[in-house]
């Protein structure tokens, strides 16, 4: 399984949390009083005899990477309803800070993105500034109940559709990917204006190289907690 802490498509300004997986793994929906977030919709896919984009409005509820009735690739994604947390109104508001939780004991997956940076926690911002000292008791241990409800919350584990063992020995990666099978499959969708002159979204790569010079993250740190 993959766990994509932050996933952004095309133009998207909002950030979005995405569990990739193998067959076996859907969302149960849970209590809005857990989560400010909503899921993902499945709008659009085309049909894979005819070609024909289905507009029937489903919810990205199933991590399964082939899931039929999703965008190839798409699994059960989580979507902060704030908005202006990723891409250029990111920018604007000077940045911000993405966390997650991935706690199988306790049976869920939790996401959260603060921006402007006035808005993070007090004890997420004092676990940031102390992670380097020297002495361990000065260290401010994290504590994500004390952050405000999440905007993303997968149920995985017992008594779910997902077992928790579809996620396990992750790896850290940042990776930026022009086209591909989310974006490259959306590009008609989601850049219309594009699409009138670059028929895929590789066309439009190869044809406009400067238009991506700005396509970058710039990280001031990462921290990564284990309970002991």
């Amino acid at each position: 399984g993959e766990i994509d802490i932050v996933e952004g498509v095309n133009y998207q300004d909002t950030a979005k949390t995405a569990l990739h997986s193998t067959r076996g793994c859907h969302m149960n929906d849970v209590p809005d009083h857990v989560k400010t977030g909503t899921w993902d919709t499945a709008v659009g896919v085309p049909d894979k005899k005819t070609g024909t984009p289905d507009m029937t409005f489903r919810y990205a509820t199933n991590c399964f990477v082939y899931y039929p009735h999703q965008w190839l690739n798409q699994g059960c994604v989580a979507v902060d309803l704030e908005g202006g947390s990723l891409g250029i109104p990111l920018n604007k508001k000077g940045g911000g800070v993405y966390a997650l939780e991935w706690d199988p004991v306790n049976g869920y997956i939790r996401s959260w993105v603060f921006s402007p940076h006035g808005t993070v926690p007090t004890n997420l911002r004092d676990s940031m500034r102390t992670a380097s000292a020297d002495v361990e008791e000065e260290r401010v241990v994290p504590n994500p109940d004390l952050w405000g409800l999440p905007y993303g919350y997968f149920a995985i584990g017992h008594g779910t559709d997902c077992p928790s063992t579809h996620f396990q020995n992750m790896r850290l990666v940042f990776n930026l990917a022009f086209c591909g099978s989310v974006s490259g499959n959306r590009y008609w969708l989601d850049c219309k204006n594009e699409s009138k002159i670059y028929p895929t979204c590789n066309e439009y790569v190869k044809s406009n190289p400067k238009a991506l010079e700005e396509a970058y993250w710039k990280i001031k740190g990462v921290y990564v907690y284990q309970r002991s």
